[in-house]
């Protein structure tokens, strides 16, 4: 039986804060894998100025190549229409019984719980791993999990300890348009922190986000 990650989101683009959160995912809850899963179309977020789903895909597989516990999938992308965390982990559940799965989220995600669709199936399906951001504390998410798990009578929620990035896609797509106003991605230094490089090219050669 693994012990299996999942890391979904838009990955509108994937930067270097999502591979520290799965790397302390993984180290800290004996996991064996940790896939990441492209959203096709989200169901909580704006869906404007989001890349198509075979470039997140491929800026996800540049990312994490070089990580041999890592693992792209195209899971959800493969799935019309709105994706559901709750249907997404139902349909892994009949693919591989076997395993565990553990849902990484961040802490935004986490406050926000209750307002997803089928909160109470999803407890039962995975564990919810989340991490700290940077608005958030410690104090905070040990009493949200409490509240979580009073509500809906589990045990399932585990916050991860790891380094926080103050970056966000949000803020990495407004700095590459500045960019591109500027001097073009080449200069792109700022970006170069927080954004895989190969990733950072394929987003100059394909023009995204400008």
């Amino acid at each position: 039986m693994r012990r299996i990650g999942i890391m979904g989101g838009t990955f509108n683009p994937i930067h270097e804060g999502h591979v520290q959160i799965a790397k302390s995912a993984y180290s800290q809850y004996g996991l064996d894998e940790v896939w990441f899963m492209p959203n096709h179309i989200p169901a909580y977020k704006d869906k404007t100025g989001i890349a198509s789903g075979a470039d997140r895909l491929h800026m996800v597989e540049l990312a994490i190549e070089h990580i041999p516990y890592f693992k792209p999938t195209d899971f959800e992308l493969r799935r019309k229409g709105i994706t559901y965390t709750w249907e997404t982990l139902a349909l892994l559940k009949e693919d591989y019984p076997e395993d565990s799965f553990f849902f990484i989220i961040g802490a935004d995600s986490l406050f926000d719980f209750v307002h997803w669709k089928h909160p109470d199936r999803i407890v039962r399906m995975a564990d919810i791993l989340v991490a700290m951001r940077n608005q958030s504390t410690q104090e905070q998410l040990e009493e949200t999990i409490q509240k979580l798990e009073m509500q809906y009578d589990c045990s399932c929620f585990h916050i991860i300890q790891c380094p926080m990035m103050d970056c966000s896609s949000s803020g990495i797509r407004k700095a590459i348009k500045a960019q591109y106003r500027e001097s073009g991605l080449e200069q792109a230094y700022m970006l170069s922190n927080y954004l895989n490089k190969n990733v950072l090219e394929y987003i100059n050669v394909k023009q995204l986000y400008i």
